[in-house]
């Protein structure tokens, strides 16, 4: 196998056993995950409406 394969294998593997075995934080995580990039994009939008203005 390749080791780019391996690495994949290995990443889908630890997210599986997460879910499994803590599903409540992996969601919690992933909702602050959402919350910064959405955070993020607010902050690129109000800079953008800025400089139009």
């Amino acid at each position: 196998m390749k080791p780019k394969k391996v690495v994949i294998l290995a990443a889908i593997g630890v997210l599986v056993y997460a879910l499994v075995a803590h599903p409540t934080q992996l969601g919690d995580g992933v909702q602050s995950i959402l919350g910064w990039i959405g955070d993020g994009l607010s902050a690129i939008i109000d800079f953008m409406h800025s400089v139009v203005e």
